[in-house]
């Protein structure tokens, strides 16, 4: 059921596409086989889950002006942050966990600094601020270098309405 808006109204609705789905498991595929290192160009799955938010992001911002006449960004980004950031939590909680037990001392830093650049959606960022490349196998990767991708998802979620 949809939640209702700040001002009571129902978040804007569009049809499910199944096709979407399957569009969708096969970036899965990709980006899981390419990290596997089975498929040279998987990593083009990352370009394919943007393409079907941009689209869907879209969709859903037309079909809101479509029914009120305008595009409420604040409960906007109030839907995005209730869908995306719980999740969100538990993983920067886990690598914490982790971190604490686990990681060793010299990394602590990078990973607590690498944690609140994820929180407010700037690891793609941080990644470039720091001068890591993210091809490079022979480095150990931050717990949270895949982050980037959801922190780009965001800052267009900002920016394109």
């Amino acid at each position: 059921m949809a939640r209702p808006s700040p001002d009571g109204a129902e978040p804007p609705r569009i049809p499910h596409v199944a096709a979407l789905d399957g569009l969708r498991g096969l970036a899965v595929l990709g980006v899981l086989t390419y990290h596997l290192g089975h498929l040279r160009g998987g990593y083009l799955g990352v370009d394919l889950f943007f393409v079907l938010s941009g689209y869907l992001i879209t969709s859903l911002l037309l079909a809101e002006q479509r029914a009120t006449g305008r595009i409420d960004l604040r409960a906007f980004w109030a839907r995005r942050i209730r869908r995306l950031l719980p999740a969100l939590l538990v993983v920067v909680a886990a690598v914490g966990a982790y971190a604490a037990v686990a990681a060793r001392r010299v990394d602590l830093a990078t990973i607590r600094a690498d944690g609140l650049a994820t929180l407010v959606y700037l690891a793609n960022w941080r990644t470039i601020a720091a001068g890591t490349s993210y091809w490079d196998i022979s480095l150990a990767p931050s717990p949270l270098q895949h982050t980037w991708s959801l922190a780009i998802e965001e800052q267009f979620y900002l920016l394109w309405p």
